[in-house]
C-alpha cells in the first residue's frame, strides 16, 4: 500500500482530500494527514491555514515526509495569495487580473520558493499540488448546481453559493467554524455524493481540482 501525506490548511480540507484521494485512487492509497494533526474524532488538533502550510514546504518536513511517505499533497487556497507573506500577485502588467491557469504556477511556484533546487529534483515526481481556485468549496460547487453553468463553475463566494442550495435541506457549512461536529457532518454528507465515475467530469469546473486529477493519474499505476 502507497502512503500519501498532506499539508493542508485545515481540517476541512483534510476530509476533502482523503475523501477524494482515497474514491478516485482505491484502497492501495492510505492518507496520511501531517499538517494540521488530526484528533481521535477527526477535529483540528494544532494551528492551520496558508501560512502554516508554507511553513512546511522546507527542505526539513519535505525530508520528514518522505522518510515514511510515498508521496505528499500540498493543498492551499488562492482566495488569500495576494496577503503579505503568501505574496502572490494576481494581476498582470495591465493590472487585469491572470488567468486561472496563470495564477495556479505562480502559487505553485510560491509553494516551492523555500524548497532547494536538489531537494525538488528528489522528489518532484512524487509531489501532488491541491491548489484550490479559489477555495476548496468550490470543488463541490458541481454536486449541487448541475444545470447552473455560472454557479458551477464559480471561483468566488463558494461557500456562500454552496449554503444557498444546503439550506434547502435544512444544513450548511458555517465560513469561520468549520472544525465544529456539526460542520464535519455537513462536509461529510455533501462527500458521499461525489462518485469515483464523477470525479474528473467534476473537476472540469475548476482548474486547480482538474490539474489534481491530472496528478492523481500519474500516480495510479
Amino acid at each position: 500500500m502507497a502512503s500519501i501525506a498532506l499539508f493542508c490548511e485545515g481540517a476541512s480540507e483534510i476530509r476533502m482530500l482523503n475523501y477524494i484521494i482515497t474514491r478516485y485512487l482505491g484502497d492501495e492509497f492510505e492518507v496520511n494527514p501531517i499538517q494540521p494533526k488530526l484528533n481521535s474524532v477527526g477535529r483540528q488538533a494544532n494551528e492551520g491555514g496558508w501560512l502554516e502550510v508554507l511553513n512546511h514546504c522546507n527542505d526539513e518536513e519535505v525530508k520528514y515526509v518522505f522518510a515514511t511517505n510515498d508521496f505528499l499533497v500540498i493543498q492551499i487556497d488562492t482566495d488569500t495569495c495576494p496577503l503579505a507573506n503568501y505574496d502572490v500577485d494576481i494581476y498582470d502588467e495591465n493590472h487585469q487580473k491572470v488567468p486561472d491557469d496563470v495564477l495556479y504556477e505562480r502559487v505553485k511556484n510560491r509553494l516551492l520558493l523555500n524548497i532547494s533546487e536538489n531537494i525538488q529534483n528528489q522528489y518532484a515526481d512524487r509531489i501532488l499540488f491541491a491548489i484550490c481556485i479559489n477555495e476548496t468549496e468550490c470543488w463541490l460547487l458541481p454536486l449541487y448546481y448541475e444545470n447552473d453553468a455560472k454557479k458551477r463553475c464559480a471561483t468566488t463566494n463558494c461557500i456562500h453559493i454552496l449554503n444557498q442550495r444546503l439550506q434547502t435541506e435544512g444544513i450548511g457549512i458555517p465560513d469561520k467554524t468549520k472544525n465544529k461536529p456539526e460542520a464535519i457532518q455537513v462536509y461529510n454528507k455533501v462527500l458521499k455524493q461525489l462518485k469515483r465515475k464523477d470525479i474528473p467530469r467534476i473537476a472540469q469546473c475548476n482548474y486547480g481540482f482538474q490539474k489534481f486529477v491530472e496528478q492523481m493519474d500519474g500516480i495510479k499505476n
